[in-house]
């Protein structure tokens, strides 16, 4: 036996140490075998520690004299295996490498599941060479991808062991017998479609040989007493960032996958700062899944990363030309999705397909009432599911008590809407899935601004693909359900910081949808608030004006009440505070008459702000109180933090500050409990208010800048009605810092994090 074999030196290490004494750096040794020099790095370090040395000249005198006594031969070591020799350098998997030979040590049968092209086995062959000197029987590799008979699976172990078969005798038994008192490791590979005849050899060899040890690859689990699976994810892929670090990207499991492959089909190729950003893209588009990397890669000969990732839209045409004496599934993509797809029944082929109605992630709710139909319910399609998971085909996401989601890869994804538009049910079940998720949609969206709100943006946010999805859809579809999306979404999009795409959403259904009823009205309505939210005022007087005449049209009596508030804040804005003040009470003599308690809540905000804008502070605080216990009864926790930090920025105009700070300490909380990027952005700016009235000039002008750089996040405005107060203090606050330091300390402030500037205005 070799001293490499014999001190546990794999054929990759043993490579490493000829070349560091050969004199090469860790660069150049990962420039010549096409890894990144961390991998080098990491090689040599476990080179070090299974000899025992500590520095490259011991590793260099060691290969020379090994060498000279011709001790790197290994004929005397007899015919310990047949693993088949890898001719492409092993990319990635560190951890699993080491997890998975850990695991051998002390668990007798591990099974490495993943998705078609995942690279169960050339993990399993690497694990296998690298824990060969463990098994003084050898280790010996049981390839049943050939076998299409289950009743043959024995004869292809007895064959990859040497076996051979006697008259009269079962060949499982031969092959117990032959086992008995042995010491190796079986890799058995793809046991997929032979996967219950495969299970019942493998559960009778773990019974009655205690020395054998097997290591099998498979789509789905064995379910074997004492089984341990491995689920095998994809290969890491690089984070979407703005500034690509080269070296960091290379040596990212994927993209050096990438780059190993690409130069086996262009010498030349490198990465490089102009198709680095393609290359992160194709890598993270194609999920990390190494088959679909290897087979993009091997188009480098012929295009360019950015013309292949152009083209990735029809990755099943593109991603051909594997290896010709590989196996036939994994020459293209298509084909080894295929030879999954075709390994299950009607029923989990139809649940596969219609599960890719779904964008992102999804609940099992979701898929129980999407995916139903045609005696397709309940329990059926739940252990369908578990099954379709157990395959690899669908994955499980959960973490701690959180209700467990579900989702596909984008490579799956794909393949199943090919085969749902094959099945001509594509409009049946994006009709369903539209239905459902506006269901949700309107269901949150009172829910929004209530104690439980938190739960229900978070809801949201994990359905916020779906939710896209069904809007897209809905638009040249349902026009009605268009609009209802649009507008159940609207306190979602001010939540969740994304006033922008709430505009372009609102926006698409108003011109979609001309009727004028209350549907458009309500529309309109919300619309204004975006307009609201980013200090349009003409687009906000536009709308509010079309909701209150349609609102007249109809003689909706609590309609021209949300109207006549909606443009009492127009005419404010305007500057005319005494119009204001009329529209004002006449909206709230409407809203009482109708018992429209939200809107009670609203109107005697406006009536609060109006006062505190004329320099009426006790009357300001009063209509702001009463607010307040109005929205006791309704629970609106958006009314109740608009309504705590106008209290707070009245105290602070009116000289009671420690009145002022109490609350906008309790605005702030409130905005954090709801994670409202905007909200937090308007305590922050009366906070400005506060610094300003205790003379802190510098403190004033960095909460300011904070402010507009927090809201500016969010695509909205810090403030819009109580500007003329706020910018009165602000101007003394310049003033006093004069006119570049006024300028930096505002760049200060912008240039802080959300948290940071929280932290900031609530330390005094």
């Amino acid at each position: 036996m070799s001293r490499k074999l014999e001190l546990g030196l794999t054929p990759r290490e043993f490579e490493i140490a000829r070349l560091v004494r050969d004199g090469l750096t860790d660069r150049e040794i990962g420039t010549r075998l096409f890894i990144s020099r961390r991998t080098a790095e990491w090689h040599l370090k476990q080179i070090f520690n299974k000899l025992g040395f500590s520095s490259r000249s011991q590793v260099a005198a060691w290969v020379a004299h090994d060498q000279a006594v011709g001790s790197t031969a290994d004929s005397s070591s007899g015919h310990r295996h047949n693993l088949p020799l890898q001719l492409t350098t092993f990319v990635g998997r560190r951890n699993e490498l080491v997890e998975i030979q850990r695991l051998l040590t002390t668990k007798r049968f591990v099974t490495l599941t993943a998705v078609g092209g995942a690279g169960k086995t050339r993990l399993a062959l690497e694990v296998a060479g690298q824990v060969l000197d463990a098994y003084p029987d050898g280790v010996w590799l049981v390839d049943l991808t050939p076998v299409k008979d289950g009743h043959l699976v024995s004869r292809a172990f007895a064959t990859a062991l040497g076996v051979h078969e006697r008259p009269r005798q079962p060949l499982t038994h031969i092959l117990v017998q032959h086992l008995i008192g042995r010491h190796l490791l079986l890799v058995v590979d793809n046991c997929e479609h032979v996967v219950e005849d495969c299970a019942g050899l493998v559960d009778t060899i773990l019974r009655s040989c205690p020395g054998i040890t097997l290591l099998a690859t498979s789509r789905e689990p064995l379910r074997v007493p004492g089984e341990i699976v491995w689920r095998l994810d994809p290969l890491a892929v690089p984070a979407p960032v703005e500034r690509i670090d080269l070296q960091d990207l290379a040596e990212c499991e994927a993209v050096s996958l990438f780059i190993d492959r690409a130069q086996l089909a262009a010498r030349a190729f490198e990465i490089s700062a102009y198709n680095a950003p393609a290359v992160a893209d194709l890598c993270r588009r194609l999920d990390g899944i190494p088959l679909a990397i290897e087979l993009a890669a091997a188009r480098v000969g012929l295009m360019s990363p950015n013309q292949i990732l152009h083209r990735l839209q029809d990755r099943f045409g593109l991603l051909t030309g594997g290896s010709r004496t590989g196996p036939a599934r994994h020459r293209t993509l298509q084909s080894a999705i295929d030879w999954s797809h075709d390994l299950l029944s009607d029923s989990e082929q139809r649940l596969f397909r219609r599960l890719s109605v779904f964008a992102g992630s999804f609940s099992l709710e979701a898929i129980e009432q999407v995916c139903s139909g045609d005696n397709f319910e309940g329990a059926v399609i739940t252990g369908l599911l578990g099954s379709l998971v157990n395959k690899s085909l669908v994955i499980a996401i959960g973490q701690g008590a959180a209700p467990i989601r579900f989702r596909m890869l984008d490579t799956l994804h794909q393949y199943g809407r090919e085969r749902l538009t094959e099945s001509g049910e594509v409009e049946q079940l994006q009709q369903r899935h539209c239905e459902f998720f506006m269901s949700i949609a309107e269901e949150a969206s009172p829910n929004l601004r209530r104690q439980e709100q938190h739960a229900w943006h978070q809801r949201l946010g994990e359905d916020i693909s779906n939710l896209r999805a069904a809007f897209a859809w809905s638009r040249s579809r349902d026009t009605r359900a268009h609009v209802r999306l649009a507008i159940a979404l609207t306190d979602f999009w001010y939540l969740h910081g994304l006033i922008q795409e709430g505009d372009a959403w609102i926006e698409e259904a108003l011109a979609a949808y001309t009727t004028r009823d209350r549907l458009r009205a309500e529309a309109l309505e919300r619309g204004g608030q975006i307009f609201f939210w980013r200090a349009d005022l003409e687009g906000y007087s536009s709308r509010c004006h079309e909701f209150l005449d349609i609102y007249r049209e109809l003689g909706d009596q609590m309609g021209i009440g949300r109207g006549l508030a909606r443009v009492g804040e127009v005419v404010e804005w305007r500057g005319d505070l005494g119009q204001a003040h009329k529209c004002y009470l006449d909206a709230l003599a409407r809203s009482r008459q109708a018992e429209d308690i939200g809107w009670i809540v609203a109107t005697l905000r406006n009536l609060g702000r109006l006062a505190m804008r004329e320099a009426d502070h006790a009357q300001a605080r009063s209509y702001l109180e009463e607010s307040l216990s109005w929205n006791d009864k309704f629970g609106d926790q958006l009314q109740k933090d608009w309504a705590t930090a106008y209290l707070g920025l009245n105290a602070a105009d009116s000289g009671d500050l420690v009145g002022a700070r109490s609350y906008l300490e309790e605005a702030v909380a409130i905005g954090r409990a709801m994670d409202t990027t905007i909200g937090l952005a308007t305590s922050l700016m009366y906070f400005a208010v506060l610094a300003a009235a205790e003379s802190d000039a510098p403190r004033a002008l960095r909460l300011a800048g904070a402010s507009e750089a927090l809201a500016e996040s969010a695509g909205a405005a810090p403030i819009r009605l109580t500007r003329p107060i706020v910018e009165r203090w602000l101007d003394r606050s310049r003033s006093e810092a004069g006119p570049q330091r006024a300028v930096a300390l505002r760049e200060e402030g912008r240039a802080m994090s959300r948290d940071r500037a929280i932290e900031f205005a609530l330390k005094g």
